[in-house]
């Protein structure tokens, strides 16, 4: 998971590195020359709790990026017709995995700081759910090409309609001008 997160933000996020360094921190402190088994134990222990936080920042990290990456791409595709699709099914089952992975996302934000591994679980959960939204686009790859083909032809169809309207309009309006309004106003 954390590989993911690096290659997709290209950099590593500081908060990790910070958890990262606080796990080795802790864990030196059992080194401490006279060192008490309870110290140890104390360190060790704080040390597994920075791991699950690492875990649980990783995931909400996931999820936001892929949340984000589907917000984009439905900015991109808004202008298509994509509610044809799967007689309107590709459309609707979209949405709601969105909505699942977002109320799922929150719902797992609100717990994290009582029940790390429960969070942990959602945050994954939720993440699951855009994932299956990107299956689906890929797997409805063509009937969105298909609608952006159409959508393309539409607006060529309606831009030379609108053409041809003006140059119309220009040559009545000029006939108009000739015929009736310049006569009337005893003009030339």
């Amino acid at each position: 998971m954390t590989f993911y997160v690096e290659r997709k933000f290209h950099k590593f996020p500081k908060g990790l590195l910070k958890e990262f360094r606080d796990v080795f921190d802790h864990i030196s402190r059992c080194y401490e020359k006279g060192a008490a088994e309870q110290y140890k134990e104390e360190n060790i222990q704080k040390a597994e709790n920075h791991f699950h936080r690492i875990k649980l920042d990783t995931y909400k990290y996931v999820s936001d990026y892929k949340k984000r990456e589907f917000v984009q791409w439905k900015k991109k595709y808004a202008k298509y017709d994509l509610q044809g699709i799967d007689n309107g099914d590709f459309w609707e089952t979209i949405l709601k995995l969105e909505d699942e992975g977002e109320r799922i996302f929150s719902e797992a934000r609100s717990i994290e700081s009582k029940d790390v591994a429960k969070a942990c679980e959602m945050l994954q959960e939720s993440t699951i759910k855009y994932d299956e939204i990107f299956q689906k686009i890929n797997r409805a790859r063509k009937h969105v090409l298909k609608a952006q083909f159409k959508y393309r032809r539409v607006t060529l169809v309606n831009g030379i309609i609108g053409f041809l309207l003006g140059i119309v309009a220009s040559i009545a309006a000029t006939c108009l001008w000739e015929i009736v309004i310049k006569p009337f106003l005893g003009v030339g």
